[in-house]
């Protein structure tokens, strides 16, 4: 009888691909937040002075994007170089966004949540990359959030809102893309329905200041009357998520 091949089981040797938790929460997760990056460019207004700032940001989704595909096929024996590669991509989409917010071609709050999205998958890819350190085994748990609020309990989100370069909560209006109020509320709601997953009413307030929640609410049911979102559980406890 041949030598039974102890690599076949060997998860080392297996491709990333093949890795449920590295599926659902490194790549899945990136195919999102690249999609809702591509959903803010298809429902913002875009001036000839911007059009350099999106072409930026859709090239470099389009970038990581591709990163994320190559590392399906890599094995974590030997991935290290094509994991940086795909993390750099990340840094580099993020940078981007951050550009194109200062020059407010997309708002501070969609700013907020895309980069707390990818800050989340770069710690979490960093598991990957230096398997030895030590990290928190979920991305979306408990243990992950402490590692987020720890510093004075602040989450991603309201920490960005903290940079100089940022604008104030007062001068959000003035930040936001060119886009009737209606269709610029549905966006921004979308865009966090999007990169969270789902989240309730509250959740939403917290990230969008200058929206009261009883406006949030309305937009939801308009939302879920147009098959576009749904709901979950009942009144205070209910969350929201988009119909795929």
């Amino acid at each position: 009888m041949p030598p039974r091949d102890n690599s076949i089981n060997d998860k080392s040797f297996q491709k990333f691909l093949h890795n449920d938790s590295y599926y659902q929460h490194i790549f899945k997760k990136t195919e999102k937040i690249i999609s809702v990056v591509f959903y803010i460019l298809n429902n913002i207004e875009v001036e000839k002075k911007s059009e350099t700032h999106t072409s930026n940001l859709a090239a470099k989704a389009h970038f990581a994007h591709e990163n994320a595909l190559r590392t399906l096929e890599a094995k974590p024996a030997s991935a290290k170089e094509i994991l940086e590669q795909f993390a750099q991509s990340l840094i580099g989409l993020e940078s981007t966004l951050r550009v194109v917010a200062s020059a407010a071609v997309v708002s501070p709050e969609v700013l907020a949540v895309v980069s707390g999205e990818i800050g989340g998958v770069l710690r979490g890819l960093n598991q990957y990359i230096n398997p030895t350190d030590a990290f928190p085994s979920s991305l979306f748990g408990g243990s992950a959030e402490a590692h987020a609020t720890r510093h004075g309990k602040a989450s991603v989100e309201a920490s960005l809102f903290r940079r100089t370069n940022a604008p104030q909560v007062g001068d959000l209006a003035s930040a936001l893309p060119v886009v009737p109020p209606s269709n610029d509320r549905r966006v921004r709601i979308l865009t966090i329905l999007g990169a969270k997953g789902e989240a309730t009413v509250k959740d939403i307030s917290e990230i969008i200041t200058d929206i009261s929640e009883k406006t949030i609410q309305r937009e939801l049911n308009a939302m879920i009357e147009e098959n576009v979102a749904k709901r979950q559980g009942e009144r205070r406890w209910s969350k929201y998520s988009l119909l795929h």
